[in-house]
């Protein structure tokens, strides 16, 4: 678990007038249960992916640290602090800051999530720019914040975030690479069998601009459902129908996550794997 970061100097004032919002509390409890592990891999000695699994919080995050010898891990741990700090900071509608407005035709907590990925991305950027030492370095993110029954999912870089749901794997964050922006604009052909590495460069990481893009999606959430947040060293080396085959095996966090891990490990892993699991639970149709 991420140690807390201070970013107050980031909370500009901007006020929003509650009193023409109406803020809607679904009734009953959500029951939440995750499981979080990251291992170096099998090649490399040094793991500069942080991850957050934080039940109370609903907070899911995996941060894919960028950049090598020039700090990637510090990329990762500014990047982690700073998202969790926002959420926890924020969970009062009526004692909250927004740096960069309130878009209404979003949820509260798809506000939430985005404004703190986009203090995260400040935060990498400047520090970045105080020396040599940092220059270059950035990081992905993928983050699912749970409230009322949704969970909204914001991402920068190529961490993922899945759903399975009755036994279907669904990606549901963006990959910001030149791979999958070429598959809607094909202005590049690319043969993945000649240009593997070329499909998988990162367009986009937090940190690389003062300003980044934040993907952001809004998923209701049925009861049972598994979410799967992993950095590129999952999903790099072990399949989508893998991975959905081990999840729908093991049908819980725990026991998901481990068998991530090791088919991960089983694959060569020669990158940092994290994995992040959580299950969603409505006590309306538990027990």
């Amino acid at each position: 678990m991420l140690g807390l970061g201070n970013v107050q100097n980031e909370l500009e004032q901007t006020m929003i007038p509650w009193g023409k919002l109406t803020w809607v509390i679904k009734a009953g409890i959500m029951r939440l249960s995750s499981q979080g592990l990251t291992d170096p891999g099998c090649v490399r000695t040094e793991n500069q992916d942080r991850i957050v699994f934080d039940d109370a919080l609903g907070l899911y995050l995996v941060c894919d640290g960028l950049g090598g010898r020039r700090r990637g891990d510090v990329a990762a741990e500014l990047a982690g602090n700073a998202i969790r700090q926002y959420v926890e900071s924020s969970q009062d509608p009526m004692d909250v800051t927004w740096p960069y407005g309130y878009n209404i035709q979003i949820s509260f907590a798809a506000n939430r999530i985005t404004t703190a990925a986009k203090l995260a991305n400040r935060q990498v950027w400047r520090r970045s720019e105080e020396s040599l030492e940092y220059l270059g370095m950035g990081t992905t993110i993928s983050a699912v914040l749970v409230e009322s029954g949704r969970a909204a999912i914001a991402n920068i870089g190529d961490s993922r975030v899945y759903l399975l749901r009755d036994g279907h794997l669904e990606q549901l964050s963006v990959d910001d690479t030149v791979g999958y922006a070429n598959q809607w604009t094909r202005e590049i052909p690319i043969d993945s069998s000649r240009h593997p590495i070329i499909r998988n460069i990162l367009t986009h990481a937090a940190g690389s601009q003062e300003n980044a893009e934040v993907h952001l999606k809004e998923q209701p959430m049925s009861d049972g459902d598994l979410f799967l947040v992993c950095s590129d060293g999952l999903h790099g080396c072990v399949s989508d129908d893998r991975m959905a085959a081990i999840l729908a095996a093991t049908q819980n966090p725990h026991d998901g996550a481990a068998a991530l891990l090791s088919a991960a490990r089983s694959a060569g892993a020669p990158d940092n794997v994290s994995v992040v699991v959580f299950q969603y639970g409505d006590d309306e149709k538990g027990d």
